[in-house]
């Protein structure tokens, strides 16, 4: 999503302007990066509280986009006849071949399936509204993206909480399908702001070289939701009491955050406001106990502008154009697969809520192996990999049951989290610096096609329980085979514009060609430490 992307870029400077500019013109101007390093702290006390606050918001995410795993789960049912609902053999019926006096649920209320009977012919409905949600995800994330960059970082996460919230209370107490559905679609809508929001708002105020490290942080919050959200769900089995924690919790984030966290420094001067900026930083450095000069904070450096051009720009480049096919469509598996798995959990064997609970709790760990792999192995190699661990772990489940198939589930939810966690850095590497934005922005919008995708693959569990598996599992063997054809990056001197990049991708050996996998290469180390300071990992 091109306009989610440029609200997702950090603002390295800002503007000076007004009683600033002669203070400017006398060499005393500096950077904000710069500020931060010499008066401000890159990463005191003042930023973490801030990070932590700011990045506290994928729990409450989390829920909202996640809660359909247990509020259209399909609850227990019974027999309500005395002849039971086996048949001569003794096995278990199906329940869409009993009438509807010869069973019963054993709670009503307990999700939308049971409430609405939503089962049988009508099945397809809960798979219809969960891909309503990811169609207004698709939208939310580029208008309320752009509205980040319009009123500010603050203003945009808290307006997608609103949508959210909103969205969120009138599912809870809707009366039928048609209405909850149109819900579903305002909350996406509200979801799709919330990450990108949360995650600039929260990386900005910190020094270059803790943005990255910090930002691919941001992701334990998510899976720490998902494990807090099977918990409270295994309580609260009512769907609508379950929507109401919901709702509160997100009323309860934005009431205690909202006070405590201070719109970017770096937004605000982009916006023309230097002097608020300078308030907030003298804020940061008081807090953490730094000197400030008695007159106060330096002024604000203006940045150089950076001339950026349209992703229609990369196409008569063939080398490019393939990259960014190639990284499309591995976004789109990896977002398919994604919420494919969280969205079936339900379908695996055992308890709906400790498979949950599991799948939250494997990602954190490979979180961890992302960060490591990408620096030790490399960027292609470790999405090879993950893809290739997904793709296996999805196909063994449709050939298991049981606590096997739930093992070899979480080996594919493993690499898949992994794998959607590290694209992003990777995607940032492979394009110049002029359109680097905008192809990010690009291959972020077409991953919502994978999340409209997901729930309308569940459904053709009509067909085969094993189906939806095999599918997961092929496109991820997918998206590893369309990663052999990407270059390798780390230690890439990232070129600015497309001519250059277009000449390194065709280079066979130059001082400025990709590293290989057990090779050293010939680059400048300063280069290479510059651009990992530029490196950003942005959220699912």
């Amino acid at each position: 999503m091109s306009v989610e992307m440029s609200s997702s870029r950090l603002v390295s400077d800002g503007i000076a302007c007004g009683d600033v500019v002669a203070r400017e013109e006398s060499g005393n101007a500096l950077t904000v990066d710069e500020m931060l390093s010499l008066h401000v702290g890159e990463n005191g006390p003042a930023q973490i509280r801030h990070f932590l606050i700011a990045s506290g918001a994928w729990v409450p995410a989390v829920f909202l986009t996640l809660m359909s795993v247990f509020t259209a789960r399909v609850p227990k049912w019974q027999c309500s006849t005395p002849e039971g609902c086996k048949d001569d053999i003794g096995n278990l019926k199906d329940i869409c071949s009993l009438g509807l006096d010869e069973w019963e649920w054993l709670s009503k209320t307990a999700s939308i399936v049971s409430e609405w009977n939503l089962i049988c012919d009508d099945e397809w409905k809960v798979s219809a509204a969960d891909s309503m949600f990811f169609a207004g995800f698709f939208f939310g994330a580029g208008m309320l993206g752009q509205l980040a960059d319009i009123r500010g970082r603050w203003a945009a996460l808290y307006v997608s909480f609103i949508f959210g919230g909103v969205a969120a209370t009138l599912s809870a107490v809707s009366f039928e399908y048609w209405q909850y559905l149109m819900c579903k679609f305002v909350l996406g809508f509200g979801c799709g702001g919330i990450g990108v929001a949360s995650f600039v708002l929260s990386t900005e105020p910190l020094g270059a070289k803790w943005r990255a490290v910090l930002g691919i942080a941001t992701q334990y919050w998510w899976a720490a939701g998902i494990c807090l959200m099977s918990g409270v769900a295994s309580i609260l089995t009512e769907w609508r009491v379950f929507s109401a924690f919901v709702v509160i919790s997100t009323l309860a984030y934005c009431g205690a955050s909202a006070p405590l966290l201070k719109e970017s420094p770096r937004w605000l001067l982009i916006s023309g406001n230097p002097e608020k900026a300078r308030e907030v930083l003298t804020s940061m450095a008081k807090e953490n106990r730094q000197d400030i000069p008695e007159d106060g904070l330096p002024p604000l450096k203006q940045p150089a502008s950076t001339k950026t051009v349209s992703i229609g720009s990369l196409f008569p480049y063939p080398a490019l154009r393939r990259r960014l096919f190639a990284m499309s469509f591995i976004f789109v598996a990896n977002s398919m697969v994604y919420y494919g798995l969280s969205l079936n959990v339900g379908s695996l064997g055992g308890s709906i809520y400790l498979n949950s609970f599991l799948s939250g709790l494997v990602e954190m760990p490979s979180y961890a192996f992302a960060q490591f792999s990408v620096e030790f192995f490399g960027r292609k190699r470790t999405l090879i990999f993950l893809n290739a661990m997904a793709g296996t772990g999805c196909l063994l489940s449709a050939f298991v049951t049981g606590k096997a198939q739930t093992a070899v589930a979480l080996i594919g939810r493993f690499g898949i989290a992994a794998s959607f966690n590290m694209i992003f850095l990777y995607t940032t590497e492979l394009f110049p610096t002029v359109v680097r934005s905008a192809a990010l922005g690009t291959c972020s919008l077409v991953a919502r096609i994978g999340g409209i995708a997901a729930p309308q693959i569940i459904l053709f569990r009509r067909f085969h329980d094993s189906l939806p598996s095999l599918i997961f599992g092929a496109t991820a063997a997918a998206a590893c085979l369309t990663a052999t054809l990407l270059p390798e990056t780390k230690g890439v001197v990232l070129e600015d514009d497309l001519e250059g990049a277009a000449k390194q991708a065709s280079a066979k050996s130059s001082t400025r060609e990709f590293v290989r996998f057990g090779l050293s290469s010939e680059y400048n180390d300063d280069d290479d430490n510059n651009n990992e300071e530029d490196e950003e990992i942005l959220p699912r």
